[in-house]
Parts: C-alpha cells; structure tokens; sequence
C-alpha cells in the first residue's frame, strides 16, 4: 500500500507527519503562482452575486482536494489483475474556515467512511484555518429570473441515464430542474452545454434547462491516476451545496440499477477496481455525512435504481425524443475518439451502452458505425477489452438463471445495497434480483438476435475470430449456426423436383432430384461429400458422370461441386 502525504493550499504539515516515512509526497493548490488544481463554477447568469461562506465552501474545498489527490498517487495498475496493490492511504493537510467542526469524530469519521467506500482507500485529515482571503469561493450562483426559479438539482453527465432522469423529470413529473455538470475536460463541458440546448429546444416553452459548469480539475499536467473514485463524491458535494443555495431537498444523481449496484463482473473486477459513484451505500453514506454538514438539507437521490439501462430508454421514446441519445456519450475511454466514432466500444460502458440501446430498439440512434470497435463484428485485442466483452456475456446468463435468495447467495455483495432502516427491505430485495434478472435475459436476447443478424458471416467465417459472436460460442454452437445459415440460403420441394440455392432456382428431373436429395441429406448429417459410386447406388439408371446427370440444367456447377476426387457436395 502507498503511503501518500499531500498538501493542500499552503496548510501547515505536523510535525509528526514530517517525521514519517512517505511513498508520496505532494502539495496542491487553487491560488498562486503555481496553482495545480483548477477550481471554477459559473452560472447560467454569468452574474457574480454571491459566494460559498464557512462549512458549504469547506465542503467543496475539501471534495476538490480530495479529487485533486486521487489522481496524484498511482495504484496497481493492470499488471495488478486482482487489486492487491491498489489500495492507497492518503493523508490531507488541509485548511478550512472551521477545523474544530471538521475535526469532530462525528463529521470527521462520517467523511472517512463515505470516502473509503467510494474510493476503497483510507483517508486521514489534519485540518488548519484558513487565512481569511481564502475562506470564500467563487460561486456565480442565485435564484434569480436568469435560472428561472428552478425546483430541482440534476447532476448531468451527458450520459444516457442522465439524460433519461431529466427528461423524465420534465416529461412526467413536471419538475424545472437545473442541470450541474463537472468538467474535468473541455470537450465534456462542451458535450453536456450542447445537450442542454438540444433538451431547451425540444421542451421549449416547458423549460430552458439552464447549466450550471463546474470545472474542477489538475492544472499544469495531466493525471498519474485515471479510476478517479473520488469524482462521485465531489459530484454530490457540488449539487448539496448547489440545493443548499437554492433551498432544496434533493440532488438527483442518476444510474441504472446494474450499474449503480456494480456487481463483479469477473474475479479481476473487485474492491477498488469497481466503481461505486451511485451504490446505493455510498448514496446512504453521503446523506448521514452531508447532513452533519448541511443539517436538513438535501439528501442525494437515484430514482432510476431498479430499472435497467434499456428500460430508462422507454423514457426517450414516451417523450419523443429518442434522437436524443445521438447526442449522448458514455465512454470511460473518449481519448482519440473521432466525431465520427465517439465510442470506444470495448470499456464496460460502452458495452452495456450498446446492448441497452439494441435491447430497447433504438439502434438506429446508435448504430456500431459509431464504435470504433463492434464487438459482435470486430477483432477484440486480447486483454482488457476481451476480458471485459466475454465477462459481460457470461455474467448477463449467470443472473438471467438466478433469482431471489439464489441471486444473493451468488453476489453477498448485494447485503450493502438493503439499509437496515428500511421498512420494505424485502421489497428492495426482490426488486434489485428482479431488475439484473432482467437486464440478463435482455442482453441475451441481443446476443441471439446477433447470431440471427450475422449467421451468414459465421457460416463463411467472415467474422474475426476474437469478435464476441465467436468467442461465446462453443464450437458446436458454431457448426449449428453455420448449418442453419447455409440452410436458409437453400430450399427446396418436398420431392426435390424444384429447388434454389440462394438466386438461382433450378427444376429438376427424378435422377436430378435424386441426387440433390442425396447430396442434401449428406449435409444435414455433417458429411457433406458423398462418393460418386455411392450417389450412382441411388440412381435407377446409372449414369456415367455427374455431367451426364446435369447436362439439362443450365447452371448446375454452381449447384453441386466437387472438393475431393471422386466426392461431390452441395455448394453450400
């Protein structure tokens, strides 16, 4: 485990810390010459009209450190295929406008929880106090006739599941949210603002969907550490603080229930290699942190919790706008993607984005051209793309055959999701095994579509061996779909007389017959070459050659061929 002592804005080290032995040591700031951490909020109004005063800007200035030094110190690493080495202890010296409230067991440890959990790191803080020009943030926030009064906070990732919260926030509930977006890029701002204008043009003058940026991100050089765990908590932080401004209850932070429940696809997926931005623990964990800070207000939600990605689709099409989710991103790995292919095809998110948006009917909004790489047609490169496309199917029929308790005592990890206070938890229970139960069984049916869909490329071999068609099924699964595919470009009448093989059709007489008979029924077995003495045995005149047999037919080679002296076979 590396041992990581960080810095931030200038705060006084200890010296006990100073004496301690560190794998890491760095120092982060916002202001000053040699500012690393870029810290910027604006709003809709372009108006500064007020600022984040004492424990509300605390909050954002400790999420934003904390986000700032997850990227600092590297992990494992994909050499380090089951985590051992992934875990890290960080500790944050860090100043605040109170540190005898930050510092109290009661706020303090309800931090290190929510963090250790999100992150699956340990957090430790010395807090000191800050100079009095650093105890304010920028945050070009109020509820003024520019926002439009809005009655919810939507934390907005340019994501399908965003994308359906929000619109089913303003198509069915009638709500006016405001939409919050961090931006730890210029071309993620950019996608989320352009997402927005396309939501204000559809539902004009329902709403206008104001956008609030937040760009909180490393300066000056790039990231040692790309999971960035932390990122969620940051997230919830700025839409608390935002409600807190505008006096409300509730920040929505939207996934789909197998996303947000994360279960471990593969042995390689565990710990902190698993994301847990919406587990509905980390929700529960933030809620009990964030009302010691911000006591009654507001608790972060996921209303999308027991659906699965293809369900939250149904939301685009019952308010016709489906055309949305071109406008949609959702991959973990968007570097050196093209305006033409923005997907990557091949990260859990895009993979489950393209099994959702086939499952729910929508390919036409989605179609693989916009994948750089089509896992049921394209190589996948062995490793973590491989491993991930296979891990996904396998994991898809595991819990489309598992149910109730069976689901549970498969995936314990499940306990984390029931809360204890929870009046209906088997009620909770039954809809999460429910809810995977169904996005199994939907992604299987999409893998049997895609047999369906490319069963001639099979038959031909036209497929790369590595693409996810070939690699889930076995080799007898193959030979069927390859006998099935050259079938269907065959048919014939039940006496044999007329027949057609793909565009041509052929009418035949009893010796003719005969021998396509023959021949077909040789096929069906799996031994498709027949011996000539063997095909002549069946014939009532004994012709001499095949030629002598077809010579009435125009055409007949692209009939029947011959691949071993002596052998003939239908040229299926």
């Amino acid at each position: 485990m590396k041992h990581a002592l960080i810095r931030c804005a200038g705060a006084l080290v200890p010296s006990s810390l100073q004496a301690r032995r560190w794998d890491v040591q760095e120092s982060v700031s916002h202001h000053g010459p040699k500012a690393n951490l870029n810290l910027r909020i604006e709003s809709p109004s372009h108006l500064l009209l007020t600022s984040v005063e004492n424990r509300a800007a605390d909050l954002v200035r400790i999420a934003s450190y904390v986000y700032a030094a997850d990227q600092l110190v590297r992990r494992g690493g994909e050499a380090d295929v089951y985590g051992d080495a992934w875990e890290r202890d960080f500790t944050l010296c860090l100043p605040v406008n109170d540190p005898s409230f930050w510092t109290d067991t009661e706020v303090k440890q309800p931090l290190q929880d929510v963090l250790r959990f999100a992150s699956g790191d340990r957090w430790d803080f010395h807090f000191w106090r800050a100079d009095p020009d650093d105890q304010q943030l920028p945050f070009d926030l109020e509820p003024s006739t520019a926002l439009g009064e809005p009655d919810a906070v939507h934390l907005f990732s340019g994501g399908i599941d965003s994308l359906c919260a929000v619109v089913e926030a303003v198509a069915k509930n009638r709500l006016s949210p405001l939409l919050v977006g961090h931006s730890p890029a210029f071309h993620i701002a950019s996608r989320q603002r352009s997402l927005a204008r396309a939501l204000s043009q559809r539902f004009r003058p329902r709403w206008h969907f104001p956008y609030l940026s937040v760009a909180i991100h490393r300066a000056q050089s790039d990231a040692r550490e790309y999971t960035q765990r932390t990122r969620s908590f940051l997230y919830a932080a700025l839409g608390a603080v935002v409600a807190d401004r505008l006096g409300l209850t509730e920040v929505t932070l939207a996934d789909n229930g197998v996303v947000a429940i994360n279960l471990p696809i593969n042995d390689q997926l565990l710990g902190t290699k698993a994301s847990r931005s919406t587990h509905p623990k980390f929700l529960r964990l933030f809620n009990d942190f964030v009302e010691r800070v911000l006591p009654g207000r507001p608790q972060l939600v996921n209303p999308l919790w027991s659906r699965t990605r293809a369900e939250n689709l149904q939301v685009l099409k019952d308010a016709n706008v489906a055309d949305l989710l071109e406008e949609t991103n959702s991959c973990s790995h968007p570097r050196n993607l093209t305006a033409m292919r923005p997907h990557c095809g091949v990260c859990y998110q895009c993979i489950d984005r393209r099994f959702a948006t086939l499952a729910a009917g929508l390919e036409e909004y989605d179609p693989g051209e916009r994948y750089d790489v089509d896992i049921f047609r394209g190589p996948l490169s062995d490793g973590p793309s491989r491993t991930m496309a296979v891990s996904y199917q396998r994991f898809a029929k595991e819990v489309a055959s598992l149910a109730g308790e069976e689901m549970f005592a498969r995936f314990p990890e499940l306990y984390d999701c029931l809360l204890a206070t929870d009046p209906g938890q088997r009620d909770t229970a039954l809809a999460l095994t429910s809810m995977l139960r169904r996005h199994g069984i939907a992604v299987l049916r999409v893998i049997e579509e895609q047999f369906g869909r490319l069963r001639h490329e099979l038959a031909w071999q036209q497929l790369p061996a590595t693409a996810l068609l070939r690699l889930v099924a076995g080799p007898t699964e193959v030979e069927a779909l390859a006998l099935a595919a050259r079938q269907d470009s065959f048919s014939h009448s039940d006496d044999y007389a007329h027949v057609r093989l793909r565009d041509d059709e052929f009418t035949l007489t009893e010796p003719q017959s005969t021998v396509i008979r023959i021949l077909h029924e040789a096929f069906l077995r799996g031994a498709p070459d027949v011996r000539w003495t063997k095909i002549v045995a069946g014939i009532a005149t004994f012709p001499p050659s095949m030629r002598d047999v077809f010579k009435t037919v125009e055409g007949w080679r692209n009939l029947v061929v011959s691949r071993r002296r002596g052998s003939y076979r239908l040229n299926l």
